[in-house]
């Protein structure tokens, strides 16, 4: 398995095969994917943006991952994906990698637990859980 940042032309395969992808796929994100000899099995977009508090520091800010094909997944394609996002946020000198992710999502918050993600529980304003901000300082 080999994790790299993917080109135009791969980005087009994905937004073919996930459509909704091209929501959150907008310019001056970063493609990350996992290639398995000649298939794309995941990938992940991120994008750099200041934090949105007063501190003069950017983040990596992950919008999806994804492995494709459902008996692929749990088996550590993710981790490999968060895992090279991580080294390319530090080696451009974030200050952190965050995400957010559904709370009926169990796998991807098992996925940011085992790779050192804080969780942060995000209420709404009837008193429900919504989702998790999850982050991991560089």
């Amino acid at each position: 398995m080999v994790i790299r940042i993917g080109n135009e032309e791969e980005k087009e395969f994905i937004l073919s095969k996930y459509p909704y992808t091209a929501q959150v796929m907008h310019q001056g994100g970063t493609l990350m994917i996992a290639v398995d000899g000649e298939t794309i099995t995941g990938f992940l977009w991120s994008f750099r943006r200041e934090i949105p508090a007063p501190v003069g520091r950017t983040e990596e800010f992950i919008n999806v991952i994804e492995v494709f094909d459902a008996e692929r997944r749990c088996r550590g394609i993710g981790s490999l994906l968060v895992k090279k996002c991580i080294e390319t946020a530090r080696e451009n000198e974030c200050y952190q990698v965050r995400a957010y992710c559904d709370i009926s999502n169990l796998p991807s918050h098992m996925l940011w637990v085992k790779n050192g993600f804080t969780l942060s529980p995000g209420k709404t304003e009837d008193g429900r859980i919504a989702g998790s901000y999850v982050a991991y300082k560089l």
